[in-house]
């Protein structure tokens, strides 16, 4: 499988349309690991990629357990996350309830 990480929506229509089996999209939140990336996205955008392509896209960038949900229900396919994992005291606890929100 090949994934591309995209930072706008013209990107994720070209990494779609080139081939790609599926894209990261954002940062969707404010996050030091995308700084570099711009301005946070917002999930009315995220919303908008993922209508957009015919791929799954998973959100990226300030995910957190309180936030996940709601890149859901725009629409993503799941999310990924440096932060959330590495700050995570009880790593089989956050994937159980990361679980939950994507049933």
């Amino acid at each position: 499988m090949i994934g591309i990480s995209c930072h706008s929506l013209e990107a994720a229509r070209s990494a779609a349309s080139g081939g790609a089996d599926y894209l990261f999209f954002g940062p969707i939140f404010p996050t030091p690991s995308k700084a570099a990336f711009g301005a946070p996205h917002g999930l009315e955008r995220l919303g908008e990629v993922c209508r957009a392509v015919s791929i799954p896209v998973l959100a990226i960038g300030g995910i957190t357990l309180a936030n996940a949900s709601a890149c859901l229900a725009a629409g993503t396919s799941g999310i990924a996350a440096i932060r959330l994992f590495q700050e995570a005291l009880d790593m089989t606890s956050l994937v159980q309830s990361l679980r939950k929100l994507t049933r």
